[in-house]
């Protein structure tokens, strides 16, 4: 699949903003793509800015509920997307969200303290 122009660059720049922490960012340059895609590719980047909102409710806001139900969102969306459709690596990156949907429970329950901002994970290219 050709994806185009503006849906590169803006999973580019999402990709960047994600990886450097910069959660709201990475899901405002997402959300450009998001509302001119249709398909899988409006699916995957739903389900990234879904993750993306989810990390910045658990880091920012520091709300675990929000940020779990965010996260199990964007993991269910990206389930059924194969790693070739953006190039992107997204089989770790499911199962960081899934480690981190566990953690924020927890962290609900008050069985710990947040989500660690250093076990964040960071969405690769396909090499």
């Amino acid at each position: 699949m050709v994806l185009r122009e503006q849906t590169r660059r803006a999973i580019h720049e999402g990709l960047e903003l994600f990886n450097g922490g910069r959660f709201w960012e990475a899901h405002e340059a997402w959300e450009a793509a998001w509302l001119v895609e249709d398909g899988d590719v409006r699916q995957m980047l739903q389900g990234l800015i879904q993750v993306a909102a989810g990390y910045f409710k658990a880091l920012v806001h520091r709300r675990p509920r929000a940020a779990a139900k965010l996260l199990a969102s964007g993991l269910a969306k990206l389930e059924a997307i194969p790693d070739s459709l953006a190039g992107l690596r997204l089989e770790p990156l499911r199962r960081f969200v899934a480690t981190t949907i566990g953690e924020a429970h927890g962290w609900e329950r008050g069985e710990r303290d947040g989500i660690d901002p250093a076990r964040v994970p960071r969405i690769e290219r396909q090499e």
